[in-house]
């Protein structure tokens, strides 16, 4: 097995020792400076809506209302009520009311940020109700809330995906949409496919193990924790199978995202945001069992590491096992988290951690399973159709090691500087079946091909990002700025192996009896393909304020960009001369931002943003040689709103996209040597649609996420194209807490519906269909104490059969049928 000898191995779990260790030795020494010396701003008037409750609660929606990241331990509040908060007052003020009674106070965190503490020095606040709160501690530059773990909310009061500005929905002149881990959880979004399958305008087109993304019908580009990053380039990095353990959110954009990310997609981005650690001590524990004998428990722990709180540790590990209705198949699943933050002054934080995830998947899919037989008719095979052989092996392991910094200067400035080493480690044997051509006999099943082949995949993915963001005064108004820079490079190699010389290893097979099939030996390497991306960048962005009412964003970029290939073949045994190719260099790119947001009044603004595009493709022709790069442009016009106070957000966009060097399927084309497919470049392309989306709460206890997307891409002869991608999707996930005596009961669901696609498949000329279809999940958790609560997730209500993927490998594959998981979690 062939793999890049670039990085030590490291167990994650030592890793983590080693960062923790670390960083609670330098901790003692860390100043534990006093928490109370500032306080909020009370000439920042708000108006409070708060009914009394339960006091858990009404922190989420004070955290909502006022804007400030909020933190607590559930256990502090449980038991305890708030009385109503309602009127025009200063956060100060509608703190003192929402804890009035409750023995706790509020803090401030040097990252800004907000936490629940018992309060200190108060002998019994039960009796003396109306003291004053205790002084709350804020950085100069205190952030909106972003944080979405324990606001009980499906929106989020600020993102700075799109800009590297703070803004909230509103205020941000593209199509964003943020899944929080309250969505997360009531849904039971255990992987970034899960996450994404329920995100409004995505398209999740399974291939096999591979699943792609895709927005207004291009690809996204991915971020962690707002640093681009191109680890998931790599056939040895799976993004769908991503666990949703380690993350307090996903933000999705949608459109041009070219300003921070020097590839720039017209479709937009994904930026995974990572769970930070707590001031107090929390956590809970987790197990679950599921339809197919599978299996999951958990872990999250969050604590301070030292007296002072100025240290703070979170360690995640969690395990899944089980079968899948695929004959022959099983996936197991292990994660590990851990990260450590030190306020090293009241105005720096240092962060470091280590990501682990280890999937192993037995009768795994290279491939996808044959939609005619030879004569032309329809194959119908079982649901439960494999379309491997059962020793077929998908084996990845991911570690991912970050540091970051991030100081706030005394004008309300900040810097912030990410790094990041990402490795990635494929195993794959293979036995798969061959679609290229279709010659399966209907009345036999024989005359079908199945490749056998080893086919690892490494790659080590190095990232760099520092910018620094804050106000300056113009013409008499406070305006934002943005200047950055970032660095990414990404190695990899990938390789062939097989039983025979010179040659892969096809053999003829009845398709009903693929285990028949035995694995073999490889000990004859066919190929193997190195590469080296690297992408550089500066860049910088203006939020200017000629008035209240109008915010101009106006942004550049300038993206150096270079892609290196080495072939080798092997022939009779013997490793040929390597052969360098180039599969692109730019310099210099210059993609401009630009984006106008307009208030209306206090609820609705107008907003219209303006991109170019620049996105090297990967995608390779006939010849396996790179298309060149994507340019083009994207125009954005939408209406937002910002209901009760933030609770709820609306949004309402349409869209055009232009651009040359669009890729689609090379039709008559067999697969590429490393087996993926070949493509053709378009030029003239045109997208044009509409959406619509609505997040948050809509009645007290009654939160959704719910969108509507249209979009169509032709090429530059008025033909549709991505004829395999819905052109009308609707997304609702909603959960609903029920009032009074059955407060203790949420219910809700999920339903997905996407119009007809359609495939032309190469070799028969026959043309696949799927009619519109609509997938409906259920929910419910049951209270057993404020600590322990159980638990039930429905999938596909209704059982439908129908395609997950179409198209991808000249083939399908089949979407879950009906299943259910049932969880136990309990709280510390």
């Amino acid at each position: 097995m062939s793999h890049l000898s670039i990085r030590p191995r490291i167990k994650p779990v030592a890793a983590a020792a080693l960062i923790l260790c670390a960083l609670s030795g330098a901790a003692w020494q860390a100043p534990a400076f006093a928490a109370d010396t500032a306080v909020l701003n009370d000439a920042t008037q708000r108006r409070y809506d708060i009914a009394s409750g339960p006091l858990g609660q009404n922190l989420s929606a004070f955290a909502l209302a006022s804007g400030i990241a909020l933190s607590f331990e559930p256990a502090l509040a449980a038991g305890k009520t708030s009385p109503a908060v309602n009127g025009v007052m200063s956060a100060r003020a509608a703190a003192e009311r929402v804890l009035a009674g409750s023995g706790l106070e509020i803090a401030g965190r040097a990252d800004g940020s907000f936490t629940v503490r018992r309060a200190t020095g108060v002998a019994n606040t039960s009796e003396a109700p109306n003291q004053a709160l205790p002084a709350v501690t804020v950085n100069a530059d205190s952030e909106r809330s972003t944080v979405t773990e324990g606001s009980g909310s499906y929106t989020t009061r600020a993102t700075g995906a799109a800009t590297r500005m703070a803004l909230s929905l509103r205020e941000t002149p593209q199509s964003v949409s943020v899944i929080g881990r309250q969505q997360i959880e009531d849904q039971n979004l255990m992987s970034l496919n899960d996450v994404l399958r329920m995100t409004p305008g995505i398209v999740a087109d399974r291939l096999d193990e591979r699943v792609t993304f895709t927005s207004r019908g291009f690809s996204l580009n991915s971020m962690i924790d707002g640093v681009p990053t191109l680890s998931f380039n790599s056939v040895a990095a799976e993004s769908s199978q991503l666990s949703m353990q380690v993350y307090d959110r996903v933000e999705v954009i949608r459109g041009a995202s070219g300003l921070l990310n020097g590839s720039g997609s017209p479709g937009g981005s994904i930026n995974l945001v990572r769970k930070r650690p707590t001031a107090e001590f929390s956590g809970h524990v987790g197990v679950g069992v599921g339809s197919w004998s599978r299996y999951s428990t958990e872990a999250d722990l969050s604590t301070k590491l030292n007296e002072a709180g100025t240290v703070r540790g979170r360690v995640v590990a969690s395990h899944a096992d089980g079968n899948s209705f695929v004959d022959n198949k099983k996936q197991s699943e292990d994660v590990f988290y851990g990260i450590v933050e030190a306020d090293l002054s009241r105005n720096t934080l240092l962060s470091a951690g280590v990501e682990y995830q280890r999937t192993a998947i037995k009768g795994a899919n290279f491939g996808q399973s044959p939609l005619f037989y030879s004569d032309g008719s329809r194959t119908n095979l079982p649901r439960s159709f494999n379309s491997s052989t059962p020793w077929s092996t998908w084996n990845m392991d991911t570690q991912r090691y970050f540091v970051n910094l991030d100081h706030h200067f005394d004008n309300d400035w900040r810097l912030k500087v990410d790094a990041a080493l990402i490795t990635n480690d494929r195993e794959r044997y293979s036995g798969d079946i061959w679609l290229y051509p279709g010659n399966i006999n209907s009345a036999t099943g024989n005359g079908g091909v199945v490749q056998v082949a080893n086919n690892p995949a490494t790659s080590v993915t190095r990232a760099l990002d520092v910018y620094a963001t804050g106000p300056f005064s113009l013409f008499g108004r406070t305006h934002t700025a943005v200047l950055g820079a970032n660095y990414n490079r990404y190695a990899y190699d990938y390789s062939n192996s097989s039983r025979l010389v010179n040659a892969f290893d096809r053999q003829a097979v009845n398709i009903s009896n693929l285990g028949a099939i035995a694995q073999p030996d490889f000990p004859y390497p066919l190929n193997k393909f190195s590469g080296v991306t690297e992408e550089k960048a500066v860049y910088g962005a203006l939020r200017l304020k000629p008035f209240d009412a109008l915010s101009v964003l106006v942004g550049t970029r300038f993206s150096w960009y270079d892609n290196d290939l080495v072939t080798r073949t092997w022939t009779n045994g013997t490793n040929g001369r390597p052969v360098a190719s180039s599969a692109g260099h730019e310099h210099a790119i210059f993609t401009p931002y630009a984006g106008i947001v307009y208030d209306i009044n206090d609820t609705w603004s107008a907003y219209s943003s303006y991109t170019d595009i620049f996105q090297p493709n990967t995608a390779r022709n006939a010849n396996n040689e790179t298309i060149e790069p994507r340019r083009g442009n994207n125009l954005e016009f939408g209406v937002k709103g910002e209901h009760m106070g933030g609770k709820l957000n609306t949004s309402f966009a349409v869209f055009e996209v232009r651009e040359d060097n669009a890729v689609e399927l090379a039709p008559g084309v067999a697969p590429l040597p490393d087996g993926s497919a070949a493509y053709r470049a378009v030029k003239g392309a045109r997208t044009r649609g509409f959406e619509t989306t609505i997040s948050g709460e809509l009645a007290r206890g009654w939160q959704v996420m719910a969108g509507y997307t249209y979009s169509a891409k032709f090429n530059n002869k008025s033909v549709l194209m991505n004829t395999n991608y819905p052109q009308r999707m609707l997304r609702v996930a909603t959960s609903y807490r029920l009032p009074g005596a059955l407060s203790k009961l949420t219910v809700g669901g999920n339903l997905s519906y996407q119009s007809g696609i359609s495939y032309l498949e190469t070799y028969s000329a026959q043309t696949a269909y799927q009619g519109g279809m609509t997938l409906i999940g259920l929910m419910a958790r049951y209270e057993v104490s404020p600590q322990l609560s159980l638990s039930l997730n429905v999938e596909n209500l209704t059982d439908k059969t129908y395609y997950t993927g179409l198209g991808g490998y000249n083939g399908y594959t089949v979407g879950n049928p009906r299943n259910a998981w049932l969880k136990a979690n309990y709280k510390f």
